[in-house]
């Protein structure tokens, strides 16, 4: 790709399954819709934030990515290490936020120092939240900014919630462990984005007895600063009204945390905590990114990508959407009942760590495979079954990941002026190549071409073709307009070639 600033790597990553079985082929992604066809799907846009998993270098540069559902590209942010870009609302503004950082080698694998960013519609910073929380890490290195990379949360009352993970001496004697051991504290801190500082924190070592994690003490781990015992693993936060939904992937368990800090009540994932039995296909485990919906004084939805499976135990059960619907306050006799569960039987995936379950204005369910570069969009029917009206791969499976994938309706419209580039081949044909990065509503280009560049005029009006639009050059001078609304936004540089170069494609 030709396109200043914008990775080609970011464009060839993106690829698709044509058919269940086949290699994957690269170029454009394609509608995959088993058994129907001629669904609509719901508008928005792909927000995920590509990354090589473990030691491959299958992506080449990271970054955060706005694509379409039909594998073009829209926006190719920094190369940066990021995760959980998505649309959030500021100040009754639409903005994108993103988490980008660094994860340390060894025990640190899974966790994240960073900040998180806000950008505006033109995509232009409004704020970089560089939290500083005095952590312990394994290793004692230091990082300028302490953000977590599991959650970014803007709440509806503008300020920010990001996880993070301490260091702690504690007795680990209840899981087989030394009196005197290491484990990591998770942690989760209310920000104001403005200032950095904290409005509330709040830590599960305080409120939750460690030998309720189902992750097996192993005697690997806690022993030493250096390799802590990960017993929690915080990986979602969100805030109803004053308090607060957090989710514990190793203790397979859902916390309603009070405006002072107390557990109002648990939902756990083989017990059904205090809400009781869970019905036979409503059963989570190692899951992520836990939402509430339809919140009311005597019920609420709690929905989750249910992984069901870890590095421990891959391939016991596919992972799956799952949401439950519970009685409030929580009354054993009235346990949860399963309003969705989602997976594709065609292709179950299973997925050992992230993951992100969204639920679409329209009534579809989006789907982000985590470790897994999958997306997939679902309608549903029912409790019992949903039906896949999209699936897209953007990498191959142990090289690729991306930690959320949503899909979100965006407007962005860029600042900076479109990028041209022209190009000739050994026929002495020229082309332009045009793109801008970012924007979302161009609906044609207006070629200019003349002999110099103080000579140049309209020659002609081209469709938008996609994030990269290519058209004949038979001048030795070209510009390019943008056209929205109807108007002309934003125009190119002059890109000038040799007059002795110049031929007639």
């Amino acid at each position: 790709m030709r396109v200043q600033g914008v990775s080609s790597s970011m464009m060839e990553m993106f690829h698709v399954i044509l058919d269940q079985g086949k290699s994957p082929t690269e170029s454009s992604m394609v509608l995959v819709a088993p058994g129907h066809t001629n669904q609509p799907l719901a508008p928005g846009l792909l927000f995920i934030t590509p990354s090589d998993e473990g030691s491959s270098e299958a992506t080449k540069d990271t970054a955060p990515l706005i694509m379409t559902d039909t594998g073009q590209l829209v926006w190719n942010g920094p190369m940066v290490t990021a995760n959980n870009l998505r649309v959030a609302y500021y100040e009754g503004n639409p903005i994108l936020t993103y988490w980008s950082g660094s994860s340390g080698p060894g025990a640190n694998i899974g966790h994240g120092y960073g900040n998180v960013t806000f950008l505006d519609a033109t995509y232009n910073e409004i704020l970089v939240i560089c939290p500083q929380f005095g952590l312990l890490t394994p290793d004692n290195s230091e990082y300028p900014c302490e953000a977590d990379l599991h959650e970014s949360f803007v709440t509806d009352r503008n300020t920010l919630l990001v996880t993070a993970y301490n260091v702690t001496k504690t007795d680990l004697s209840s899981v087989g462990g030394p009196s005197n051991g290491w484990v990591y504290d998770c942690l989760f801190f209310e920000l104001d984005p403005k200032n950095g500082s904290i409005l509330f924190r709040w830590s599960a070592l305080e409120h939750v007895p460690v030998n309720g994690t189902k992750l097996n003490f192993t005697g690997s781990e806690g022993f030493t600063q250096s390799f802590p015992f990960d017993w929690f693993h915080i990986n979602s936060v969100v805030n109803i009204g004053s308090s607060f939904l957090v989710n514990s992937r190793h203790l397979w368990s859902t916390y309603l945390i009070a405006a002072n800090g107390d557990i109002e009540w648990t939902l756990q994932g083989d017990t059904g905590g205090d809400f009781g039995a869970l019905p036979p296909n409503g059963h989570f485990s190692w899951q992520h990114f836990a939402r509430p919906h339809n919140i009311t004084k005597t019920s609420s939805i709690i929905s989750y990508f249910n992984n069901f499976n870890m590095g421990l135990d891959n391939g016991t059960h596919p992972s799956n959407g799952l949401a439950l619907q519970l009685t409030i306050p929580p009354n054993k006799s009235i346990p949860p009942v399963v309003v969705d569960y989602l997976l594709d039987l065609k292709d179950p995936i299973y997925a050992d760590s992230q993951g992100s379950t969204s639920f679409l204005p329209n009534g579809d369910v989006f789907m982000g495979y985590g470790q897994i570069p999958v997306l997939k969009e679902f309608r549903l029917s029912g409790p019992s079954g949903s039906n896949v009206l999209w699936t897209a791969r953007f990498g191959m499976d142990n090289q690729v990941q991306s930690y959320r994938g949503f899909k979100t309706e965006w407007h962005g419209f860029p600042t900076t002026d479109p990028d041209l580039v022209v190009e000739e081949d050994e026929n002495g044909c020229r082309a332009g190549y045009v793109s801008w990065n970012g924007a979302t509503n161009v609906e044609e280009w207006v070629i200019y071409e003349g002999w110099a560049k103080d000579r140049i005029s309209q020659v002609s009006r081209i469709g938008y073709k996609g994030f990269e639009t290519q058209f004949t050059v038979h001048q030795p001078c070209v510009k390019v307009g943008a056209v929205v609304n109807g108007n002309i936004s934003s125009l190119s540089s002059v890109v000038c070639t040799s007059l002795n170069e110049t031929r007639h494609g």
